[in-house]
């Protein structure tokens, strides 16, 4: 899952999940039918740009703060040698390498060096 704000109509992504929150949380359906159209309305957009403020920084910090440790992942290394030597000296001549190997499961633990991104 990619970290999406969404956008100020809160029509997507995690401004959306935020809205229908707020929505559902903070008045009842009573409490709506008792409203004028026009204030619903009003208070409804106010709430879609608040899910979007919150959720535009809720991704903004996990960007610039998240720290994942400890993540681990295991696969196969392959690597391969081919070409010739040069013995060089009075004996001049050359001998053609091939060398390949295959390490399989190994496992590769996160080294949290500071680089990468999450988005």
């Amino acid at each position: 899952m990619s970290l999406k704000a969404g956008d100020k109509t809160a029509a997507t992504d995690m401004s959306n999940a935020i809205y229908d929150q707020l929505d559902h949380n903070l008045l009842t359906d009573d409490e709506k039918s008792k409203l004028k159209s026009e204030d619903l309305k009003n208070i409804q957009d106010g709430w879609r740009k608040l899910a979007y403020s919150i959720a535009q920084g809720v991704v903004n910090y996990l960007e610039t703060n998240l720290e994942i440790v400890g993540v681990q992942t295991r696969g196969n290394v392959n690597a391969s040698v081919s070409g010739n030597t040069n013995a060089g000296g009075t004996d001049n001549h050359t001998h053609g390498v091939s060398l390949s190997a295959t390490h399989n499961n190994v496992v590769f633990t996160q080294s949290n060096d500071g680089t990468g991104h999450i988005k």
